[in-house]
C-alpha cells in the first residue's frame, strides 16, 4: 500500500534582477534574461539555501527563472531542477515592456482599478488575476512530487505574482488583498505544504 504523503518545507524565491526590473517595466511573459545584478542575486540565493537540504528544484518556465535556479541547484549540488509550467508570472498583455508612467498614460482608469480592485481587472491582451490563482492553487492541489518519493525540501523558483498568490491561499485571504502582499528583495517565502493542498505559512527566509 502507498504510504500517504507528507508535510513538505517549500520555499518560493523570486527570480534575480533584470533590466526590465531595474528600467520598472513590466515583465509578465515577456522572456527576458537576468542582468550581471540578478545573476549576482542568484549567486547570494544558492549560497544561502545550501544548508536547507533541499531535495528538488522547480522553476518557471521563463529565462529569468530557469537561469536562477540553475545557479542555485549548482550550489546545492546539482539537485534535480524540473520546469513546471505554472509557475509562470501573470500574462499583463499590452502592459509588458511598458513602465507606470506608461500605463497611467494609456490607461489610466485601468491602472487605478488595478490599485483598487486587483480581482476585477483584466489586462489589455493578457489575463485575469483568477487565471493565475487557478494555476497556483493546481499546482498544490496536484504538485510534481504527489506521485513519487516525498521530498523534505523543495525550492521553487518563480515570480511576484504567483508568490502573492501562494501567500493569499495559505493565509485564507481573497484575491482582493493580493497587492497588499509585500516582497522583500533579499528573502524567499517560506511554507509547509500538507496534503491534500494545503499551505501552512512559516515566514521569510533570508537570502543575504
Amino acid at each position: 500500500m502507498r504510504r500517504l504523503p507528507v508535510s513538505v518545507r517549500l520555499i518560493f524565491i523570486r527570480h534575480g534582477l533584470t533590466s526590465w526590473n531595474l528600467a520598472g517595466r513590466y515583465q509578465g511573459r515577456t522572456d527576458t534574461s537576468l542582468c550581471a545584478a540578478g545573476l549576482t542575486e542568484a549567486r547570494g540565493a544558492g549560497a544561502a539555501l545550501r544548508h536547507t537540504r533541499a531535495d528538488l528544484l522547480l522553476t518557471s518556465p521563463l529565462r529569468r527563472a530557469r537561469a536562477t535556479a540553475e545557479v542555485i541547484s549548482r550550489s546545492l549540488g546539482s539537485i534535480p531542477c524540473h520546469i513546471d509550467e505554472r509557475l509562470i508570472e501573470l500574462g499583463f498583455g499590452e502592459w509588458e515592456g511598458l513602465t507606470q508612467a506608461q500605463v497611467r498614460w494609456r490607461w489610466p482608469a485601468l491602472l487605478r482599478e488595478w490599485k483598487r480592485a486587483p480581482q476585477s481587472v483584466r489586462f489589455p491582451g493578457g489575463e485575469w488575476l483568477a487565471d493565475g490563482l487557478r494555476r497556483v492553487e493546481d499546482f498544490l492541489r496536484r504538485p510534481p512530487w504527489a506521485e513519487g518519493a516525498d521530498p523534505r525540501c523543495v525550492i521553487a523558483v518563480t515570480h511576484t505574482g504567483p508568490i502573492r498568490l501562494a501567500s493569499l491561499c495559505a493565509e485564507g485571504r481573497s484575491l482582493a488583498h493580493y497587492r497588499q502582499v509585500a516582497l522583500q528583495r533579499g528573502a524567499a517565502y517560506e511554507f509547509y505544504w500538507d496534503p491534500p493542498g494545503h499551505l501552512r505559512p512559516v515566514g521569510l527566509f533570508p537570502l543575504t
